[in-house]
C-alpha cells in the first residue's frame, strides 16, 4: 500500500480549508492531517505531525505567519512550506522566499496547478507561480528581484546561470567544472523549469540583471 504524502493547512478561512482539503485528498491523494486558522497553531501542529508539507495563507490573525515560517522549521525541519495566498506583493513574496518556502502559489491559479506544484516540491523542486516568477524577476526593482528569485538557487545553480550570462557554451561549462556536457545540459533545464523561463536569452538577461555577471 502507497503511503500518502502529509499536509497540514493554515488557512483563516474555514471554508476554504474544507475546499483545499477534499481537492488534495480526493484529487490529489494526499493525507491532510491537520487544519488551522493561525500561524501558531501552524507551528504547533507541524511539531506534533511532523507533516511533509505545510500549504498556508501569509495573512491569517494573530503572529505573523511570514515570520513563524522559521519557526516552522525549526520544528519540523523535513516540512517544505509552500504559501497560497491572494497577495502578489513584491516585500512578501521576497520575506516567503527569505523565509524558506519551497514555493509561493496564489489562490486565483487553477486547481490543478496546486497538485503538480506539491508533487514537485514533495522531490525537492521549487515553485512560483508564473505571475510571482515575472514579478520576482522583473518586478519594480529589477535587480533585487532578480536577487531575491536566485536565493533559492543551489550554488551550482547560479554558477550555471553566471556562465550562461558570460556568454559560456554548455561545453565550456563542461570543461571549466569538471563535469559531463549531459549533467551541464540538466542543470541549465533545471535552471529554466525552476525559475519558468523558457530560453538561454532570458537566462542571461536574469544573470546581468541579479549583479551575477557585471
Amino acid at each position: 500500500m502507497t503511503t500518502r504524502s502529509t499536509v497540514v493547512i493554515a488557512d483563516d478561512h474555514p471554508v476554504l480549508r474544507q475546499g483545499l482539503r477534499a481537492h488534495l485528498e480526493t484529487a490529489g491523494g494526499f493525507s491532510v492531517v491537520g487544519c488551522v486558522g493561525d500561524a501558531q497553531s501552524a507551528i504547533n501542529l507541524c511539531r506534533e505531525r511532523q507533516p511533509d508539507v505545510l500549504l498556508m495563507d501569509v495573512e491569517m490573525p494573530g503572529r505573523d505567519a511570514l515570520g513563524a515560517m522559521v519557526d516552522v522549521k525549526s520544528a519540523s525541519p523535513c516540512t517544505r512550506i509552500v504559501v497560497l495566498t491572494a497577495f502578489c506583493r513584491d516585500a512578501v513574496i521576497e520575506a516567503a522566499v527569505r523565509g524558506g518556502a519551497s514555493g509561493y502559489l496564489l489562490k486565483s491559479d487553477p486547481p490543478e496547478t496546486l497538485l503538480k506544484s506539491l508533487a514537485l516540491v514533495l522531490i525537492g523542486e521549487r515553485v512560483y507561480s508564473e505571475a510571482v516568477a515575472d514579478r520576482l524577476a522583473r518586478g519594480g526593482s529589477a535587480r533585487g528581484g532578480a536577487r531575491t528569485l536566485l536565493s533559492a538557487l543551489t550554488s551550482r545553480e547560479i554558477e550555471v546561470l553566471r556562465s550562461i550570462g558570460k556568454g559560456m557554451t554548455n561545453g565550456e561549462m563542461a570543461e571549466a567544472m569538471h563535469l559531463s556536457i549531459r549533467t551541464v545540459e540538466r542543470h541549465v533545464l533545471r535552471l529554466m523549469r525552476d525559475l519558468r523561463i523558457n530560453d538561454r536569452t532570458r537566462l542571461t538577461a536574469l544573470a546581468h540583471e541579479s549583479g551575477l555577471v557585471n
